[in-house]
């Protein structure tokens, strides 16, 4: 065998080994949509991932192959299941105080208040990285003027159902012993001024921190304040509505 025969042997043989194998990759606890764009970029131009049912099929060379079953390793492991909070609180403090003078000696003193809390927690149970919504309310008929009158001369009204709901749409993920979370929370009340009117709360946030602990989302506090005064009178109101929103995510694993 002549020198240049064995170096084209050598050679060829060389370029057989460099040739793209083609291996199924099985997953166990994350779906190939998942991993599939994570694959497809960890190999970048040295090969093609496609999915089928919940396996990756890679079109690469062996050692490639190798380096992304170890990858895909560290990602397909089962998901943290979370109990996820959110609390809203909410305190109303009304007060009114005073005095008047009617005729000779007669002076009343006038003291009122009212303490009032409202809100509640609310609790989901989610896995890692997936959507989770609850929501609970009541769909209310709300009767607002058509600014027309009957045949009658009395004013037209119409009913329009609003719903009422208060509830939260979360995605959270765990980093060590910190939590992200995507979090839109709403609260629809009913005014209690008026009956055609529906008092509105949203929040809508990034945020993260430790797991197992309060994180508050926002706060609302408001406060007035009113005085009245004449010769023989002095009478003032007061009144204050602090709300609070927070959220605690637990793991259950």
């Amino acid at each position: 065998m002549s020198l240049r025969t064995l170096f084209s042997g050598l050679l060829l043989a060389c370029a057989f080994s460099a040739q793209a194998a083609t291996e199924i990759i099985p997953l166990n606890y994350r779906t190939s949509s998942d991993l599939l764009p994570v694959a497809q970029n960890f190999l970048g131009q040295d090969g093609k991932v496609s999915a089928y049912q919940n396996q990756l099929i890679v079109n690469a060379e062996p050692g490639k192959i190798n380096e992304l079953r170890d990858f895909l390793g560290q990602l397909d492991k089962p998901a943290k299941r979370l109990l996820i909070s959110v609390d809203t609180s909410e305190n109303n403090d009304q007060g009114a105080q005073g005095y008047s003078i009617n005729g000779q000696g007669q002076t009343r003193i006038i003291s009122r208040s009212t303490d009032s809390r409202d809100g509640g927690i609310q609790q989901v149970q989610a896995s890692e990285g997936t959507p989770a919504l609850i929501q609970v309310g009541q769909s209310v008929p709300l009767t607002s003027s058509t600014g027309q009158l009957d045949a009658y001369g009395r004013p037209q009204t119409q009913t329009q159902y609003r719903n009422v709901t208060q509830g939260f749409y979360v995605t959270a993920s765990v980093t060590g012993n910190v939590v992200h979370l995507a979090i839109s929370t709403n609260r629809d009340r009913m005014s209690q001024e008026r009956q055609d009117v529906v008092n509105v709360q949203s929040t809508d946030t990034t945020v993260s921190g430790p797991l197992g602990q309060w994180i508050t989302l926002a706060g609302v506090n408001g406060q007035s304040q009113a005085d009245r005064q004449a010769l023989t009178r002095s009478y003032s109101t007061s009144s204050r509505n602090d709300m609070t929103l927070r959220v605690k995510v637990d793991t259950l694993d």
